[in-house]
């Protein structure tokens, strides 16, 4: 298959979060029209941690990168590649803060270059069964926050997928803050609203990411599973 193949259905789109605008790029991709030449063919770099990744994990990498450099253009901000931290995050240009995901064939990235936007985070999940559900709902949630799904969705598979969901958003916007790795547990479900998940920290992370603290999660569904957006704001005054 012609390798111009690759990347298919790409657009830009905007987005909000606590009011926040943001800015975002989406594609789909065809791993089968996948091949190592497309990262040089972009202007791009395999990065040396992908050297021995499988070809999925490469082409689902280069589509992010890809909707990144994108969603940058639109800031008027010029990406060549974006390398990988320590702790595997990207390393974003000055200027910019983001945050990248894929599902399937989908890949997504959103970007700010509010000085205010310290944290920002996108996750794109797709549908899950009864039976995946089983075996992640005792690592995503606990029995108090299962109660908080059953209460707050019709469909408790799809609401245990916003969770899980948001949680991997929350974690990603909230990164830049705590700089350092933490599981499902560390934020505990709190409240569904409509379009909208609340999460308290359950444990104190950093210095301005304490216990009790309350976050906010937009979700939405689409293309079959759900969208989650968090959005971490500087303190204005």
């Amino acid at each position: 298959m012609d390798r111009n193949a690759f990347i298919h259905d790409a657009a830009p789109f905007d987005a909000q979060a606590h009011g926040q605008p943001l800015t975002g790029y989406a594609c789909r991709f065809r791993l089968e029209a996948y091949d190592d030449a497309l990262y040089p063919d972009h202007g791009l770099r395999l990065p040396p941690q992908l050297a021995r990744a499988v070809a999925k994990r490469r082409g689902e990498f280069l589509a992010g990168r890809l909707c990144a450099r994108r969603a940058l253009a639109r800031l008027g901000i010029a990406s060549a590649d974006i390398a990988i931290g320590p702790d595997r995050e990207p390393l974003w240009p000055a200027g910019a803060i983001a945050s990248i995901s894929h599902a399937g064939d989908r890949a997504v990235c959103l970007a700010s270059a509010d000085p205010h936007v310290i944290g920002l985070g996108i996750d794109i999940e797709s549908r899950i069964d009864a039976r995946l559900a089983g075996e992640i709902r005792g690592v995503v949630v606990d029995a108090a926050e299962q109660a908080v799904i059953e209460a707050g969705f019709d469909d408790a598979v799809a609401g245990l997928a916003a969770a899980f969901s948001a949680k991997e958003a929350l974690y990603k916007a909230l990164y830049p803050q705590v700089r350092a790795f933490f599981g499902f547990e560390a934020m505990r479900l709190a409240r569904v609203d409509e379009g909208r998940l609340r999460f308290l920290a359950a444990a104190d992370l950093s210095p301005t990411v304490r216990a009790g603290q309350a976050f906010e999660v937009d979700i939405a569904f689409e293309d079959g599973g759900v969208r989650s957006i968090a959005c971490c704001l500087r303190a204005r005054g």
